[in-house]
């Protein structure tokens, strides 16, 4: 393997790697500030009902979990998306 092809090699793998840790802290942010916003806004939200619950009840008991998941989806989707890309890349080289 020559230089240029390790180098090369190396700017691919730093580019995975990057995509890769920018998506998963998107999701954990997203995550976070969600959480917080509805711990913060709990008591305003519950002057508003929903399936005969508070809202802010509701929401952190079911509507955070829900959330949780659609990220998690979401996550797992982006990251397939860019591992294919890496992988359709090294078969062109």
């Amino acid at each position: 393997m020559t230089a240029e092809a390790a180098e090369t090699e190396n700017a691919v793998r730093d580019r995975h790697q990057l995509r890769t840790l920018a998506v998963a802290i998107t999701t954990i942010a997203a995550v976070f500030c969600t959480v917080a916003a509805v711990i913060i806004y709990a008591i305003a939200l519950n002057r508003l009902w929903f399936l005969h619950f508070p809202l802010g009840f509701y929401l952190l008991a079911q509507g955070l979990l829900i959330f949780a998941v659609v990220i998690a989806f979401w996550y797992v989707r982006v990251q397939e998306r860019i591992d294919h890309t890496r992988s359709f890349n090294e078969e062109m080289a």
